[in-house]
Protein backbone atom coordinates (compact mmCIF):
# COMPACT_ATOMS: atom_id res chain seq x y z
CA UNK A 1 0.00 0.00 0.00
CA UNK A 2 1.15 3.55 -0.71
CA UNK A 3 0.38 7.22 -0.18
CA UNK A 4 -0.81 6.76 3.38
CA UNK A 5 -3.33 9.00 5.08
CA UNK A 6 -4.49 10.98 2.05
CA UNK A 7 -8.15 11.79 1.69
CA UNK A 8 -9.02 10.51 -1.77
CA UNK A 9 -12.08 12.73 -1.98
CA UNK A 10 -10.25 16.00 -1.30
CA UNK A 11 -9.77 16.86 -4.98
CA UNK A 12 -11.12 15.79 -8.35
CA UNK A 13 -7.58 14.69 -9.32
CA UNK A 14 -7.48 12.21 -6.45
CA UNK A 15 -10.94 10.89 -7.28
CA UNK A 16 -9.74 10.23 -10.84
CA UNK A 17 -6.61 8.48 -9.57
CA UNK A 18 -8.69 6.33 -7.24
CA UNK A 19 -11.15 5.37 -10.00
CA UNK A 20 -8.41 4.29 -12.42
CA UNK A 21 -6.65 2.33 -9.66
CA UNK A 22 -9.87 0.54 -8.78
CA UNK A 23 -10.89 -0.11 -12.40
CA UNK A 24 -9.42 -3.65 -12.78
CA UNK A 25 -10.93 -5.04 -9.58
CA UNK A 26 -14.17 -3.12 -10.12
CA UNK A 27 -14.76 -4.58 -13.59
CA UNK A 28 -13.94 -8.12 -12.52
CA UNK A 29 -16.09 -7.98 -9.40
CA UNK A 30 -19.09 -6.01 -10.68
CA UNK A 31 -19.28 -7.50 -14.17
CA UNK A 32 -17.18 -10.66 -14.17
CA UNK A 33 -18.68 -12.96 -11.55
CA UNK A 34 -22.28 -13.47 -10.29
CA UNK A 35 -21.49 -12.67 -6.66
CA UNK A 36 -19.31 -9.69 -7.60
CA UNK A 37 -21.87 -6.92 -7.07
CA UNK A 38 -22.66 -8.16 -3.58
CA UNK A 39 -18.95 -8.31 -2.70
CA UNK A 40 -18.37 -4.78 -4.04
CA UNK A 41 -21.30 -3.55 -1.98
CA UNK A 42 -19.78 -5.15 1.13
CA UNK A 43 -16.43 -3.50 0.35
CA UNK A 44 -18.01 -0.06 0.01
CA UNK A 45 -21.51 0.75 1.28
CA UNK A 46 -21.72 -1.97 3.93
CA UNK A 47 -18.19 -1.60 5.32
CA UNK A 48 -18.14 -0.78 9.03
CA UNK A 49 -16.52 2.46 10.20
CA UNK A 50 -14.92 0.61 13.11
CA UNK A 51 -11.41 -0.55 12.13
CA UNK A 52 -11.60 -3.89 13.96
CA UNK A 53 -14.91 -4.79 12.31
CA UNK A 54 -13.60 -3.62 8.93
CA UNK A 55 -10.75 -6.10 9.10
CA UNK A 56 -13.15 -8.94 9.90
CA UNK A 57 -15.40 -7.96 6.98
CA UNK A 58 -12.57 -7.54 4.46
CA UNK A 59 -10.91 -10.80 5.56
CA UNK A 60 -14.20 -12.64 5.00
CA UNK A 61 -14.61 -11.11 1.55
CA UNK A 62 -11.07 -11.98 0.47
CA UNK A 63 -11.46 -15.47 1.93
CA UNK A 64 -14.55 -15.95 -0.26
CA UNK A 65 -12.73 -14.58 -3.31
CA UNK A 66 -9.88 -17.01 -2.76
CA UNK A 67 -12.45 -19.85 -2.73
CA UNK A 68 -9.99 -21.84 -0.71
CA UNK A 69 -10.55 -25.43 0.33
CA UNK A 70 -10.13 -24.41 3.97
CA UNK A 71 -12.38 -21.68 5.33
CA UNK A 72 -10.48 -19.04 7.26
CA UNK A 73 -7.22 -19.11 5.30
CA UNK A 74 -7.31 -15.31 5.36
CA UNK A 75 -7.77 -13.91 8.88
CA UNK A 76 -8.48 -10.37 10.14
CA UNK A 77 -4.87 -10.00 11.31
CA UNK A 78 -3.77 -10.54 7.69
CA UNK A 79 -5.60 -7.39 6.61
CA UNK A 80 -3.57 -4.18 6.70
CA UNK A 81 -5.96 -1.24 6.35
CA UNK A 82 -4.76 2.35 6.19
CA UNK A 83 -7.30 5.10 5.53
CA UNK A 84 -6.97 6.49 2.03
CA UNK A 85 -4.44 3.97 0.76
CA UNK A 86 -4.28 2.65 -2.78
CA UNK A 87 -2.93 -0.67 -3.97
CA UNK A 88 0.68 -0.63 -5.11
CA UNK A 89 0.08 -2.74 -8.19
CA UNK A 90 -3.52 -2.87 -9.51
CA UNK A 91 -2.44 -3.43 -13.12
CA UNK A 92 0.47 -5.77 -12.48
CA UNK A 93 -1.80 -7.95 -10.34
CA UNK A 94 -4.32 -7.90 -13.20
CA UNK A 95 -1.68 -9.47 -15.46
CA UNK A 96 -1.21 -12.22 -12.89
CA UNK A 97 -4.94 -12.95 -13.07
CA UNK A 98 -4.58 -13.19 -16.86
CA UNK A 99 -1.51 -15.40 -16.53
CA UNK A 100 0.23 -12.73 -18.62
CA UNK A 101 2.97 -11.62 -16.24
CA UNK A 102 5.53 -13.39 -18.47
CA UNK A 103 4.83 -10.92 -21.30
CA UNK A 104 7.86 -8.67 -20.79
CA UNK A 105 6.69 -5.51 -22.55
CA UNK A 106 3.19 -5.69 -21.09
CA UNK A 107 4.57 -6.26 -17.59
CA UNK A 108 6.86 -3.24 -17.90
CA UNK A 109 3.88 -1.17 -19.06
CA UNK A 110 1.76 -2.31 -16.09
CA UNK A 111 4.52 -1.48 -13.60
CA UNK A 112 4.92 2.03 -15.02
CA UNK A 113 1.18 2.66 -14.79
CA UNK A 114 1.11 1.38 -11.21
CA UNK A 115 3.96 3.75 -10.38
CA UNK A 116 1.97 6.66 -11.90
CA UNK A 117 -1.01 5.73 -9.73
CA UNK A 118 1.05 5.33 -6.56
CA UNK A 119 1.69 9.09 -6.29
CA UNK A 120 -0.21 12.30 -6.67
CA UNK A 121 -0.56 13.78 -10.13
CA UNK A 122 2.32 15.95 -11.36
CA UNK A 123 3.79 17.03 -14.70
CA UNK A 124 6.85 14.81 -14.31
CA UNK A 125 4.61 11.74 -14.57
CA UNK A 126 3.46 12.94 -18.00
CA UNK A 127 7.02 13.61 -19.18
CA UNK A 128 8.25 10.20 -18.00
CA UNK A 129 5.30 8.35 -19.54
CA UNK A 130 5.76 10.19 -22.83
CA UNK A 131 9.44 9.15 -22.84
CA UNK A 132 8.52 5.53 -22.08
CA UNK A 133 6.03 5.31 -24.98
CA UNK A 134 8.55 6.78 -27.41
CA UNK A 135 11.38 4.47 -26.35
CA UNK A 136 9.22 1.34 -26.13
CA UNK A 137 6.94 1.84 -29.16
CA UNK A 138 8.24 4.85 -31.09
CA UNK A 139 4.97 6.58 -30.19
CA UNK A 140 4.64 10.37 -30.19
CA UNK A 141 1.51 12.49 -29.85
CA UNK A 142 0.59 16.03 -28.88
CA UNK A 143 -2.36 14.52 -27.01
CA UNK A 144 0.10 13.55 -24.27
CA UNK A 145 1.41 16.88 -22.98
CA UNK A 146 2.28 18.61 -19.72
CA UNK A 147 -0.77 20.87 -19.96
CA UNK A 148 -3.27 18.01 -19.83
CA UNK A 149 -5.54 17.61 -16.82
CA UNK A 150 -5.17 14.76 -14.36
CA UNK A 151 -8.32 13.03 -15.60
CA UNK A 152 -7.06 13.19 -19.18
CA UNK A 153 -3.70 11.74 -18.17
CA UNK A 154 -5.22 8.88 -16.19
CA UNK A 155 -7.58 8.07 -19.06
CA UNK A 156 -4.65 8.09 -21.46
CA UNK A 157 -2.48 5.71 -19.45
CA UNK A 158 -5.28 3.16 -19.02
CA UNK A 159 -6.12 3.40 -22.75
CA UNK A 160 -2.46 2.72 -23.53
CA UNK A 161 -2.55 -0.36 -21.29
CA UNK A 162 -5.69 -1.69 -22.98
CA UNK A 163 -4.08 -1.06 -26.39
CA UNK A 164 -1.00 -3.03 -25.32
CA UNK A 165 -3.20 -5.84 -24.01
CA UNK A 166 -5.09 -5.77 -27.31
CA UNK A 167 -1.87 -6.26 -29.29
CA UNK A 168 -0.57 -8.97 -26.94
CA UNK A 169 -3.78 -11.01 -27.31
CA UNK A 170 -3.35 -11.13 -31.05
CA UNK A 171 0.41 -11.71 -30.99
CA UNK A 172 0.16 -14.63 -28.57
CA UNK A 173 -3.08 -16.32 -29.61
CA UNK A 174 -3.97 -15.42 -33.21
CA UNK A 175 -0.82 -14.34 -35.03
CA UNK A 176 0.02 -17.84 -36.28
CA UNK A 177 -3.08 -17.85 -38.47
CA UNK A 178 -4.50 -14.32 -38.79
CA UNK A 179 -3.37 -10.76 -39.53
CA UNK A 180 -4.04 -8.33 -36.64
CA UNK A 181 -7.02 -6.08 -36.07
CA UNK A 182 -7.71 -3.88 -33.05
CA UNK A 183 -10.17 -5.64 -30.75
CA UNK A 184 -10.47 -2.50 -28.66
CA UNK A 185 -11.49 -0.40 -31.65
CA UNK A 186 -13.84 -3.18 -32.77
CA UNK A 187 -15.59 -3.27 -29.38
CA UNK A 188 -15.55 0.51 -28.84
CA UNK A 189 -18.80 2.50 -28.86
CA UNK A 190 -17.98 4.75 -31.82
CA UNK A 191 -19.20 6.15 -35.13
CA UNK A 192 -20.48 3.31 -37.30
CA UNK A 193 -18.17 3.17 -40.36
CA UNK A 194 -21.15 2.06 -42.47
CA UNK A 195 -22.86 5.38 -41.70
CA UNK A 196 -20.06 7.94 -41.50
CA UNK A 197 -17.34 9.28 -43.78
CA UNK A 198 -14.29 11.34 -42.90
CA UNK A 199 -13.63 14.49 -44.95
CA UNK A 200 -9.85 14.89 -45.11
CA UNK A 201 -10.19 18.49 -46.35
CA UNK A 202 -12.36 19.74 -43.48
CA UNK A 203 -11.13 17.08 -41.04
CA UNK A 204 -14.70 16.41 -40.00
CA UNK A 205 -16.96 13.35 -39.91
CA UNK A 206 -20.10 13.45 -42.04
CA UNK A 207 -23.14 11.25 -41.34
CA UNK A 208 -24.12 9.62 -44.65
CA UNK A 209 -26.82 7.15 -43.51
CA UNK A 210 -29.31 8.40 -40.92
CA UNK A 211 -31.47 5.30 -40.50
CA UNK A 212 -31.04 3.68 -37.10
CA UNK A 213 -28.35 4.51 -34.54
CA UNK A 214 -25.27 6.26 -35.98
CA UNK A 215 -23.04 4.44 -33.47
CA UNK A 216 -21.85 0.90 -32.96
CA UNK A 217 -22.99 -1.34 -30.10
CA UNK A 218 -20.18 -2.85 -27.98
CA UNK A 219 -21.83 -6.17 -27.05
CA UNK A 220 -23.08 -6.70 -30.60
CA UNK A 221 -19.54 -6.26 -31.95
CA UNK A 222 -18.29 -8.63 -29.25
CA UNK A 223 -20.87 -11.25 -30.28
CA UNK A 224 -19.84 -10.93 -33.96
CA UNK A 225 -16.22 -11.47 -32.96
CA UNK A 226 -17.08 -14.53 -30.83
CA UNK A 227 -19.12 -16.07 -33.67
CA UNK A 228 -16.28 -15.52 -36.14
CA UNK A 229 -13.66 -16.95 -33.80
CA UNK A 230 -15.77 -20.02 -33.01
CA UNK A 231 -16.56 -20.63 -36.67
CA UNK A 232 -12.94 -20.28 -37.77
CA UNK A 233 -11.63 -22.66 -35.13
CA UNK A 234 -14.76 -24.77 -34.57
CA UNK A 235 -13.33 -27.97 -36.05
CA UNK A 236 -10.88 -28.16 -33.16
CA UNK A 237 -12.61 -26.02 -30.52
CA UNK A 238 -11.83 -27.95 -27.33
CA UNK A 239 -11.03 -27.02 -23.77
CA UNK A 240 -7.41 -26.72 -24.90
CA UNK A 241 -8.36 -23.61 -26.85
CA UNK A 242 -6.49 -23.08 -30.13
CA UNK A 243 -3.93 -25.80 -29.47
CA UNK A 244 -3.12 -27.82 -32.60
CA UNK A 245 -6.13 -26.32 -34.35
CA UNK A 246 -6.81 -26.60 -38.08
CA UNK A 247 -8.75 -23.42 -38.90
CA UNK A 248 -11.36 -23.10 -41.63
CA UNK A 249 -11.66 -20.29 -44.12
CA UNK A 250 -13.03 -17.01 -42.79
CA UNK A 251 -16.80 -16.53 -43.22
CA UNK A 252 -18.08 -13.94 -45.70
CA UNK A 253 -20.70 -12.55 -43.30
CA UNK A 254 -22.05 -13.00 -39.79
CA UNK A 255 -25.72 -13.57 -40.74
CA UNK A 256 -26.62 -17.21 -40.11
CA UNK A 257 -23.13 -17.88 -38.83
CA UNK A 258 -24.35 -19.24 -35.50
CA UNK A 259 -25.98 -22.14 -37.37
CA UNK A 260 -22.61 -23.20 -38.79
CA UNK A 261 -20.67 -23.38 -35.53
CA UNK A 262 -19.73 -26.56 -33.73
CA UNK A 263 -21.02 -25.26 -30.38
CA UNK A 264 -19.63 -26.81 -27.19
CA UNK A 265 -22.01 -24.79 -25.03
CA UNK A 266 -24.03 -26.64 -22.42
CA UNK A 267 -27.47 -25.60 -23.71
CA UNK A 268 -29.87 -28.16 -22.28
CA UNK A 269 -32.58 -25.50 -21.90
CA UNK A 270 -32.24 -24.27 -25.48
CA UNK A 271 -31.39 -20.69 -24.48
CA UNK A 272 -28.33 -20.16 -26.70
CA UNK A 273 -29.94 -18.33 -29.63
CA UNK A 274 -32.21 -16.17 -27.46
CA UNK A 275 -29.14 -15.30 -25.36
CA UNK A 276 -27.23 -14.19 -28.47
CA UNK A 277 -30.21 -12.12 -29.62
CA UNK A 278 -30.65 -10.42 -26.23
CA UNK A 279 -26.96 -9.64 -25.90
CA UNK A 280 -26.95 -8.07 -29.36
CA UNK A 281 -29.56 -5.48 -28.35
CA UNK A 282 -28.50 -1.91 -27.62
CA UNK A 283 -29.85 -1.78 -24.07
CA UNK A 284 -26.74 -1.77 -21.83
CA UNK A 285 -28.79 -3.05 -18.86
CA UNK A 286 -29.57 -6.23 -20.79
CA UNK A 287 -26.58 -6.80 -23.03
CA UNK A 288 -23.68 -7.03 -20.56
CA UNK A 289 -21.86 -10.34 -21.06
CA UNK A 290 -20.19 -11.49 -17.86
CA UNK A 291 -16.99 -13.50 -17.82
CA UNK A 292 -18.98 -16.51 -16.63
CA UNK A 293 -21.38 -16.14 -19.58
CA UNK A 294 -18.44 -15.79 -21.97
CA UNK A 295 -17.00 -19.05 -20.65
CA UNK A 296 -20.42 -20.66 -21.06
CA UNK A 297 -20.59 -19.56 -24.72
CA UNK A 298 -17.16 -21.05 -25.36
CA UNK A 299 -18.11 -24.30 -23.64
CA UNK A 300 -15.30 -23.94 -21.13
CA UNK A 301 -17.19 -24.66 -17.93
CA UNK A 302 -16.52 -28.42 -18.32
CA UNK A 303 -12.72 -28.28 -18.27
CA UNK A 304 -10.95 -31.50 -17.15
CA UNK A 305 -11.33 -31.85 -13.41
CA UNK A 306 -7.74 -32.81 -12.56
CA UNK A 307 -6.24 -30.01 -14.60
CA UNK A 308 -8.85 -27.51 -13.44
CA UNK A 309 -8.34 -28.35 -9.77
CA UNK A 310 -4.56 -28.23 -10.02
CA UNK A 311 -4.58 -24.76 -11.56
CA UNK A 312 -7.32 -23.54 -9.21
CA UNK A 313 -5.58 -24.71 -6.06
CA UNK A 314 -2.31 -23.13 -7.22
CA UNK A 315 -4.01 -19.79 -7.87
CA UNK A 316 -5.89 -19.97 -4.55
CA UNK A 317 -2.68 -20.47 -2.60
CA UNK A 318 -0.89 -17.66 -4.43
CA UNK A 319 -3.81 -15.29 -3.76
CA UNK A 320 -3.72 -16.08 -0.04
CA UNK A 321 0.05 -15.47 0.10
CA UNK A 322 -0.40 -12.20 -1.79
CA UNK A 323 -3.03 -10.91 0.66
CA UNK A 324 -0.90 -11.85 3.65
CA UNK A 325 2.47 -10.59 2.41
CA UNK A 326 1.45 -7.81 -0.02
CA UNK A 327 4.18 -9.17 -2.29
CA UNK A 328 3.22 -9.14 -5.97
CA UNK A 329 5.72 -11.95 -6.61
CA UNK A 330 3.47 -14.24 -4.57
CA UNK A 331 0.56 -13.75 -6.97
CA UNK A 332 0.38 -16.04 -9.99
CA UNK A 333 0.10 -19.70 -10.88
CA UNK A 334 -2.43 -19.31 -13.70
CA UNK A 335 -1.78 -20.29 -17.33
CA UNK A 336 -2.13 -17.51 -19.95
CA UNK A 337 -5.81 -16.92 -20.70
CA UNK A 338 -6.83 -15.34 -24.01
CA UNK A 339 -10.44 -15.51 -22.84
CA UNK A 340 -9.88 -13.36 -19.74
CA UNK A 341 -7.87 -10.81 -21.69
CA UNK A 342 -10.40 -10.55 -24.51
CA UNK A 343 -13.26 -10.29 -22.02
CA UNK A 344 -11.48 -7.53 -20.09
CA UNK A 345 -10.96 -5.48 -23.27
CA UNK A 346 -14.66 -5.95 -24.01
CA UNK A 347 -15.69 -5.09 -20.42
CA UNK A 348 -13.60 -1.91 -20.45
CA UNK A 349 -15.39 -0.60 -23.53
CA UNK A 350 -18.81 -1.96 -22.50
CA UNK A 351 -18.45 0.03 -19.29
CA UNK A 352 -17.91 3.17 -21.38
CA UNK A 353 -20.83 2.24 -23.65
CA UNK A 354 -23.08 1.95 -20.60
CA UNK A 355 -21.98 5.36 -19.33
CA UNK A 356 -22.65 7.06 -22.68
CA UNK A 357 -26.05 5.38 -23.02
CA UNK A 358 -27.10 6.71 -19.61
CA UNK A 359 -25.89 10.22 -20.45
CA UNK A 360 -27.62 10.18 -23.83
CA UNK A 361 -30.94 9.20 -22.24
CA UNK A 362 -30.66 11.93 -19.61
CA UNK A 363 -29.53 14.65 -22.03
CA UNK A 364 -31.65 13.37 -24.93
CA UNK A 365 -28.60 13.50 -27.17
CA UNK A 366 -26.60 11.09 -29.31
CA UNK A 367 -22.94 11.05 -28.36
CA UNK A 368 -20.28 8.32 -28.49
CA UNK A 369 -16.77 7.71 -27.24
CA UNK A 370 -14.01 9.57 -29.05
CA UNK A 371 -10.74 7.82 -28.27
CA UNK A 372 -8.85 8.50 -31.48
CA UNK A 373 -5.52 8.13 -29.69
CA UNK A 374 -6.37 4.52 -28.83
CA UNK A 375 -6.04 3.53 -32.47
CA UNK A 376 -2.75 5.44 -32.83
CA UNK A 377 -1.38 3.67 -29.74
CA UNK A 378 -2.52 0.30 -31.08
CA UNK A 379 -0.86 0.97 -34.45
CA UNK A 380 2.50 1.88 -32.89
CA UNK A 381 2.46 -1.13 -30.59
CA UNK A 382 1.40 -3.46 -33.40
CA UNK A 383 4.44 -2.46 -35.45
CA UNK A 384 6.73 -3.53 -32.61
CA UNK A 385 4.96 -6.82 -31.89
CA UNK A 386 4.56 -7.74 -35.58
CA UNK A 387 8.33 -7.57 -36.00
CA UNK A 388 8.65 -10.19 -33.26
CA UNK A 389 5.78 -12.27 -34.65
CA UNK A 390 7.19 -12.36 -38.19
CA UNK A 391 10.27 -14.17 -36.92
CA UNK A 392 8.13 -17.18 -35.96
CA UNK A 393 5.40 -17.23 -38.63
CA UNK A 394 6.25 -19.25 -41.69
CA UNK A 395 2.90 -19.73 -43.42
CA UNK A 396 0.76 -17.03 -45.06
CA UNK A 397 -1.85 -15.59 -42.70
CA UNK A 398 -5.49 -14.90 -43.51
CA UNK A 399 -7.32 -11.69 -42.66
CA UNK A 400 -10.38 -11.29 -40.50
CA UNK A 401 -13.58 -10.92 -42.58
CA UNK A 402 -14.49 -7.49 -43.92
CA UNK A 403 -17.43 -7.03 -41.53
CA UNK A 404 -14.96 -7.15 -38.61
CA UNK A 405 -12.05 -5.39 -40.32
CA UNK A 406 -14.19 -2.38 -41.21
CA UNK A 407 -15.54 -2.08 -37.67
CA UNK A 408 -12.02 -2.49 -36.25
CA UNK A 409 -10.43 0.24 -38.41
CA UNK A 410 -10.52 3.97 -37.81
CA UNK A 411 -12.85 5.58 -40.36
CA UNK A 412 -10.19 7.93 -41.72
CA UNK A 413 -8.12 4.82 -42.52
CA UNK A 414 -10.90 2.88 -44.26
CA UNK A 415 -10.39 2.78 -48.02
Amino acid sequence: MTDKNINLCDTEDEIQRYNISMLPSSLFLRKGIPEGKALMRKLTKELSKISRKQKVQVADIFDNLATTQEKGSIKPEDINLEEGELSKHPYESLLCIFGAETSTHLLEHAKIIDDCLSQKFNSKLITNFKTYLFKAFNYESEALNINMLAGEFYSFIVLSFIANLDVVVHANFYSKDIMPISLGWLFMHKRDPDKWEYDTATKKYNLTHKKGSPFTCTSRSFIHFILTDLYFYSSEKTKQVRKNSEPKEMPKGHYGLRNKINWRTNDEDGQLYSFLDKKSERDSKRNWISLEEFYWLLGMEDSPEDEHNEVLVSSQKSFVRYIKNEDINELGGLPPSAEKMIWFIYAFFQNIYERFEKQNKINKEEECANFDEYYSLWESMTVKYEKMVSEHVNNPRVEWPDYLKKQATRIAHVA
